[in-house]
């Protein structure tokens, strides 16, 4: 499928993250077979603090790389997007994240109680870079308040290349059941592609939920968190019917590969993004407790990297 005049080979893509999605996290998605990658969201509020390091943030080759901006002011979101355009492939809009930080800031999913103010920042970003936008949304803010075909109708209008849906609702969170349904109806409604996202899980839900919602392609989040793998699993059952299974053995390996990485690029800046990294990389599998025991005692990236070498599958 293409995004505007950018290709992409597969139809599994990463989600955005917060402090998941470190550049790292991201390659090896992409080494897995991701179609597109993305951040995590820039929030316009805080760019000035992301300015120092953005080298460190955009150091791997992770193109096709969309790159997640958020925000409620224009003026504060054309900065943002002047700022990490060069770095873009693709640039996304966040009016779907649900946390009481970003609707807090009138951002977010608020956005989409509040559509004249949703319409002014895809607006600000649109006006702000030649890169092709999309928007991530939500069904809406509540039970009550669904109006998720209102709003895939208005963001083609302003003229974003994608949208993608989360089928759940602001108040649900990341709970309860993702409600394809109305994927479908925003996929109906509007003539831009429509990426599914929510309750991924194998690549027979990511076939279901292509088939059941005519989406273009699907996007997904918490199941990839520790799980790059997911995205060759999805891969192969799309397109050879090939359940690809995944063992400890990989996870301890994909964990192998995303050190080395960590080193290289993250220059070893958080033991607290590696240690969390490293758990998420486990979790699951039985047998492993005393690794993960040993991860949350380490005190340091060497002593955690010690503990998988003295791991044995």
């Amino acid at each position: 499928m293409k995004i505007g005049n950018v290709a992409i080979e597969h139809l599994a893509f990463l989600a955005p993250m917060r402090a998941v999605n470190c550049p790292s996290f991201r390659i090896l998605c992409k080494q897995h077979g991701a179609g597109l990658l993305s951040t995590q969201t820039f929030w316009s509020w805080e760019i000035d603090k992301w300015e120092r390091r953005l080298d460190d943030e955009f150091a791997g080759n992770d193109a096709p790389l969309s790159v997640q901006v958020g925000g409620n002011q224009p003026g504060e979101i054309k900065q943002a997007v002047g700022l990490l355009d060069a770095r873009a492939d693709v640039i996304d809009f966040n009016a779907g994240c649900p946390h009481a930080d970003a609707c807090g800031n009138k951002a977010g999913a608020f956005l989409l109680l509040h559509l004249n103010q949703l319409e002014r920042a895809v607006a600000a970003v649109i006006s702000s870079t030649n890169k092709p936008v999309t928007a991530k949304i939500r069904t809406g803010w509540s039970p009550d308040k669904i109006n998720v075909v209102e709003v895939a109708k208005l963001l083609e209008s302003i003229g974003v290349a994608a949208i993608t849906v989360h089928g759940r609702t602001r108040q649900q969170l990341f709970k309860g059941t993702a409600d394809w349904a109305l994927i479908k109806a925003a996929k109906e409604a509007v003539h831009v592609p429509v990426i599914g996202n929510g309750d991924v899980f194998s690549g027979q839900d990511a076939e279901r939920l292509m088939v059941e919602t005519g989406c273009d392609a699907i996007m997904i989040g918490r199941a990839a968190k520790g799980n790059p793998f997911i995205f060759r699993q999805v891969n192969d059952w799309l397109d050879h019917h090939v359940d690809t299974p995944r063992g400890v053995g990989q996870a301890v390996d994909d964990f192998r590969a995303f050190a080395r990485s960590y080193h290289s690029i993250e220059h070893d800046r958080s033991i607290t993004e590696f240690k969390d990294q490293a758990t998420w990389f486990l979790k699951g599998f039985r047998g492993v407790k005393k690794l993960s025991d040993a991860i949350r005692a380490a005190r340091s990236i060497p002593a955690i990297e010690a503990a998988f070498d003295d791991f044995h599958v």
